[in-house]
């Protein structure tokens, strides 16, 4: 039997403001805007928000950024309550 190390797995943003790490993913960020990450990419194309390319397919952008992002575009942070989270969580489930 060999032994496989567990995939670190990164909790969702619930607050960009309180979010531990130092920069997120376009998905990470998508979920939590409730955008699509096609949305993200064009505003990264756009110069509107800069990411940190550090791959051919893989871009970070800094949480920093992304709270100055929301900021400048006059953005409310989606509400995060639990029945709202039930209901994405919900659906997501009937899906698969």
């Amino acid at each position: 039997m060999t032994s496989q190390k567990p995939k670190s797995r990164r909790e969702p943003i619930r607050d960009l403001r309180r979010h531990p790490e130092p920069y997120v993913t376009v998905g990470e960020l998508a979920d939590y805007w409730l955008v699509s990450r096609k949305q993200i990419y064009k505003q990264i194309e756009a110069g509107t928000l800069h990411a940190i390319k550090l791959g051919p397919r893989l871009l970070r952008i800094s949480t920093l950024e992304a709270m100055s992002f929301e900021r400048i575009a006059n953005m409310k942070p989606p509400a995060r309550d639990e029945a709202s989270r039930n209901r994405i969580d919900d659906t997501h489930l009937r899906r698969r």
